[in-house]
């Protein structure tokens, strides 16, 4: 089977994965805080037959990671109290049960028992990396250093951190980011937050149609690739295994 066909398929697969990348970025791109994501691409040299042979080298394409762009979202006034935006590159901690995860989402809301969650049901972390509970019947309000007030008493801060690199974070889905040692670790913001402002998503509609067209394309152009060397490879098994 012809090396070629390999090369092929590695470009498709790495143009689906661009595709599915672009494709989540256009979903959100009115999701408050989200930051679109980018596949980031390496060539990879194989050697065939033990590089014994001329021209031996084989090249693939394969997604070495993807990096979270880091620009910021517009900002839009809300006024409501529990709508916070963050400085750039701050990032509100949450508890999981796969432990911390990172967001930039902050519209903000008391749940049914107590807990101050995102919109999405995501639990909000204190400083000690706890949740912070209130009286669900209380006037909640967040300050700009903040500081989690019920009825005008501190229930605890908000856990707001920063990295050394924000955008080596791994995106998980649901506007969470997950922090690894590229990224490096997590450090205490100290910048004031803007209260009742949201940010909006950093995904632009243009690009990401854009981005969609050149990754469709080009996995159409891999596909074609397969099947013409698959229509080589047949014919010269053909043509090998004919009688003389």
């Amino acid at each position: 089977m012809s090396d070629g066909i390999y090369a092929a398929l590695s470009g498709a697969l790495a143009s689906f994965t661009q595709l599915e990348t672009t494709a989540n970025n256009l979903a959100n791109v009115d999701t408050a805080g989200y930051r679109s994501v980018t596949p980031v691409f390496r060539e990879v040299l194989a050697q065939q037959n033990g590089g014994n042979q001329a021209n031996a080298t084989v090249r693939f394409s394969t997604v070495r990671r993807t990096t979270v762009d880091t620009s910021p979202g517009a900002m839009r006034e809300t006024g409501n109290p529990l709508d916070v935006a963050f400085p750039e590159d701050a990032f509100l901690a949450l508890g999981t049960a796969a432990g911390e995860r990172y967001t930039r989402a902050g519209s903000l809301h008391v749940a049914p028992d107590g807990t101050l969650s995102t919109q999405r049901g995501q639990v909000v972390s204190n400083e000690a990396q706890q949740p912070i509970v209130v009286d669900p019947g209380a006037h909640v309000t967040i300050t700009e250093q903040g500081n989690v007030l019920a009825d005008g008493e501190s229930v605890g801060f908000l856990r707001i951190v920063t990295f050394e690199r924000p955008g080596e974070m791994t995106y998980e889905g649901k506007g969470m980011l997950a922090a690894n040692a590229e990224a490096g670790a997590p450090r205490p913001n100290a910048r004031p937050l803007s209260v009742g402002h949201v940010e909006g998503s950093n995904a632009s509609t243009v690009r990401a149609v854009t981005d969609l067209m050149s990754a469709s394309r080009m996995f159409e152009a891999m596909e074609q690739a397969i099947g013409t060397f698959t229509t080589l490879d047949r014919r010269l098994v053909t043509t090998v295994m004919k009688p003389t």
